[in-house]
């Protein structure tokens, strides 16, 4: 991989706050490709945290901000499932805590994000009207192009930005201009068709209000913009119930109840695959026709992504290959992914 130094400063990994055996039953490995299924190698595994809600009804799917990994966000998830009687499912980063993978980048976090839906919709068969995404912010990137492909329960975005780009300019001006463009949110918040909640501090010194300001007003569908006068970029969520919970409280209809309970297969829970069920033909043959996973994502959505299935939550098997443009990519069920943030987001 090229050295990337935008993506160095959008994901400074902190050193891991967790090993396989810190959170016993409740760290899950998500195969990349989901078709291997319990035969998928511990390098295309996904490692997050799973947290139960007995008969809750929706399930949040929580994308942490880049100074942290799923163990140092685990208190808050524990506290989102026990207020808001929900499933919560948080996805690591390549690179981070236990995740196999080098530098994160931009299109590599959303790769996880992708793949965590699809085992959620697919392996958990959990439907798309009760999964709410909680993007807090480098992980509100990711949680859009995710809305952008479904209509889900609901979006929240914490502290959520316009573009990489334009929080470059903030900061640097015209030198703005050198950077790629990465998480183009603000050009993809008019296809989310799925109710949305924004907050955003009015004291945030890293991300100025007024991306969120801008990203409400860019929003077609149901919203709510919430500006805690007191809250910062990194302030405890639940210190002040105004910040988080009575506004989820309001907007959304929870807590709510479902006979549905989730049903996750043993193998989810091991950390290497199994022994008696890797064979090396069966992985070959979900691997591509060169032998490898096909790890290329465009940063762009193809003209195709903005048809009506791209806003009505057409499965992931269809989604447009990166290189073709066409529904082709079904193979690995990867959705082409989104682009890279700045300091502790």
């Amino acid at each position: 991989m090229p050295w990337d130094p935008v993506s160095r400063i959008l994901f400074p990994a902190p050193e891991s706050s967790y090993s396989p055996e810190t959170f016993p039953g409740k760290l899950i490995y998500i195969p990349k490709v989901l078709e291997l299924g319990s035969v998928c190698p511990a390098e295309l595994r996904v490692p997050c945290s799973f947290l139960h809600c007995p008969s809750a009804r929706f399930l949040i799917l929580y994308l942490h901000s880049n100074a942290e990994d799923i163990g140092k966000c685990y208190s808050f998830c524990h506290l989102l499932r026990a207020q808001f009687q929900v499933h919560v499912l948080a996805v690591e980063y390549p690179g981070y805590g236990i995740c196999p993978g080098s530098q994160a980048t931009a299109d590599s976090a959303t790769e996880n994000a992708f793949a965590a839906f699809r085992f959620v919709r697919e392996v958990m068969r959990w439907p798309t009207d009760s999964i709410m995404v909680f993007g807090r912010s480098i992980g509100t990137g990711p949680a859009v192009l995710l809305a952008v492909q479904y209509k889900i329960a609901g979006l929240i975005l914490i502290a959520p930005f316009l573009s990489i780009k334009e929080l470059v300019r903030d900061a640097l001006g015209l030198l703005s201009k050198l950077v790629d463009e990465r998480f183009p949110s603000g050009d993809r918040m008019r296809l989310v068709r799925s109710p949305v909640l924004l907050i955003h501090g009015q004291q945030d010194a890293l991300i100025p209000q007024r991306h969120s300001v801008s990203l409400y007003e860019r929003c077609r569908g149901r919203k709510q913009l919430v500006c805690p006068e007191h809250m910062q970029h990194n302030t405890n969520l639940f210190a002040d119930p105004s910040f988080l919970v009575v506004p989820m409280l309001r907007f959304f209809s929870l807590p709510d109840y479902s006979f549905d309970e989730v049903e996750l297969p043993a193998w989810v829970y091991q950390h290497e695959p199994s022994s008696s069920t890797l064979g090396r033909g069966i992985v070959a043959e979900a691997l591509d026709d060169e032998g490898n996973t096909d790890s290329t994502f465009s940063s762009e959505l193809p003209d195709s992504f903005m048809d009506g299935d791209a806003a009505t939550g057409a499965d992931l098997g269809r989604i447009p290959c990166p290189k073709t443009g066409r529904p082709d990519c079904s193979r690995t069920g990867r959705a082409p992914s989104s682009t890279r943030m700045l300091l502790c987001l």
